[in-house]
């Protein structure tokens, strides 16, 4: 069953996308949390990450994917949201098989999205 799309704003997005993504690979080290403050605002990241923390991935898989089918993401702005995850992955200098595997696995997701669905 879909879950509706979160009410948010384009920063609000990212920023979820990007806190879970990087969460990927077990770490959250300064490299990333200072990128994504310098795309969002300390307000938004705060209660993102408090939104985030409640959520499990299925959840948070759900948001990603319901956002970008309410918002009619086109293949460009797709692109351009998985180079800002892939910046975030290289980051902090080790884009490591945790990260590789969540890049393909959006990538999949995010272009696909009109025939995908995530089973439980």
């Amino acid at each position: 069953m879909a879950q509706p799309a979160p009410h948010w704003t384009n920063d609000e997005f990212l920023a979820y996308t990007l806190l879970y993504s990087a969460h990927a690979d077990y770490f959250f080290d300064d490299e990333e949390k200072d990128l994504i403050l310098s795309k969002i605002d300390n307000t938004i990241y705060e209660s993102i990450l408090r939104e985030l923390s409640k959520d499990n991935d299925y959840q948070s898989l759900q948001k990603i994917l319901a956002y970008t089918q309410a918002n009619k993401y086109n293949n460009n702005e797709v692109d351009l949201l998985l180079y800002e995850i892939e910046l975030l992955f290289m980051c902090d200098g080790d884009y490591d098989i945790l990260e590789k595997n969540m890049m393909m696995n959006l990538s999949n997701l995010l272009k696909n999205k009109n025939s995908a669905e995530l089973a439980h």
